[in-house]
């Protein structure tokens, strides 16, 4: 009965002779002159969806220890029926556990690992011995016995549903339906948080290198280079057509490889960020603003050093540079999406947020471009035929790029 994945009881009972009903009572003859009746085993299947969260888990690198108190071979059986073990299953008992902590660890670090009659103590060993061997512990538990491992528990999860008041409160976590699926999708979600702060990042970061290039050319040229942004322009970029699709790329949903590897193993902000974003794509932008706005110039007869010809054709060409910077921070957030994909692949379905964004986006950019009283309070006009040529060159322009720089992570050996 076991084996078929019950809970068995064995039930018994005790004549009670006259003047010894006391004795009913006394532990120490509890258990003794006792009659077999039968056996009762207790089915209580796993959740449906179980299986298919086990096998998510082993894609994503997530190892699952099961750490039970049932008998080993029910705890077998319901291992094989959810996934957790194959031919090859480690099955001890808390009996079978080795004093020695380093030993406990090298024994349960392993996959397919079934621990049956344990005692609380023994989970508090198991997380310390899994933490000692550099991993991040997940425990779950329901009892009053449970806090202690599920305080040690780098994230301890308690059962909302069947748990104590005292485990809920030794956990950083309560799964409200005490159902292990749950945990996935918290994990699933997680990543997808983490990803969307680095894609926030990433976007804000690349559009910094292309608000300061032209200062940065307007001081290292002595002032003889006019100023293609002024800083109301700087302004409406960074909280008016920029902050739209940053906060859509915040609620980016998970994409349906997130759990296909096994978790990130680098900062929030690491190099591959902070060169993606000012080596690569700021530079990228950079240069494409600057490129359409000296050619804005230079269509009407000006060279560096010389006053710029009129008021009109030095606004027509800061409207482009701010035109570029708009298209190219478009093409940046669609190529943000995806850390491994190109954009034209990535497009924009699945997150209607990012196209209302960037719809709002260019509604802002055409205000403040054709709108006489806005233009004029920013401090620009519309772009000639060449100036929206080359803005819109920004477009292609930071895809390719960005899908080059994928190409190249992706080709490099990893660790």
């Amino acid at each position: 009965m076991a084996a078929e994945g019950l809970r068995v009881i064995a039930i018994a009972s005790r004549p009670v002779l006259p003047g010894s009903a006391s004795d009913v009572l006394d532990p120490d003859t509890l258990e003794r002159e006792l009659i077999l009746l039968g056996l009762i085993g207790f089915s209580d299947l796993p959740r449906p969806e179980a299986k298919e969260a086990v096998a998510r888990c082993r894609k994503a690198g997530i190892r699952v220890i099961m750490v039970t108190g049932d008998h080993p071979a029910t705890a077998l059986a319901v291992a094989r029926e959810v996934g957790l073990v194959g031919d090859n299953p480690l099955v001890v008992t808390s009996a079978q556990l080795p004093p020695d902590d380093t030993a406990l660890g090298a024994l349960v670090d392993r996959d397919e690992v079934v621990i049956a009659r344990v005692a609380p103590e023994d989970k508090l060993r198991i997380a310390r011995a899994l933490q000692a061997r550099g991993h991040v512990v997940a425990m779950t538990g329901d009892g009053v016995n449970d806090a202690p491992a599920l305080r040690q528990a780098d994230v301890g999860v308690a059962m909302g549903r069947s748990g104590t008041d005292v485990a809920r409160e030794a956990a950083d976590l309560i799964l409200l339906d005490d159902n292990f699926a749950t945990i996935v999708a918290a994990i699933e979600q997680g990543r997808t948080t983490f990803q969307n702060i680095r894609r926030f990042l990433t976007f804000h970061l690349t559009d910094n290198v292309a608000e300061l290039a032209p200062f940065v050319i307007w001081a290292l040229s002595g002032g003889r280079v006019p100023l293609a942004l002024n800083v109301l322009q700087i302004l409406l970029l960074d909280l008016g057509t920029d902050a739209l699709p940053a906060l859509a790329l915040g609620v980016e949903p998970p994409s349906p490889r997130v759990l296909d590897s096994p978790p990130p193993r680098f900062h929030l902000v690491d190099r591959s960020l902070l060169v993606r974003a000012f080596l690569v794509l700021g530079p990228t932008e950079a240069l494409l603003e600057m490129i359409a706005f000296f050619a804005v110039l230079s269509s009407a007869g000006w060279q560096p050093g010389m006053t710029v010809p009129s008021e009109t054709i030095l606004l027509a060409a800061s409207g482009t540079a701010f035109t570029a910077i708009v298209l190219g921070q478009g093409a940046n957030a669609i190529a943000n999406r995806s850390d491994d994909r190109p954009a034209w692949r990535v497009g924009l379905s699945g997150n209607r947020a990012l196209v209302l964004a960037l719809a709002a986006s260019c509604v802002l950019l055409l205000a403040t471009l054709s709108i006489p009283p806005l233009a004029r309070i920013v401090g620009q006009a519309p772009p000639t035929a060449l100036g929206w040529f080359l803005a819109a060159l920004t477009v292609p322009a930071v895809m390719l790029i960005d899908a080059l720089w994928k190409t190249i992570v992706r080709r490099q050996p990893s660790g």
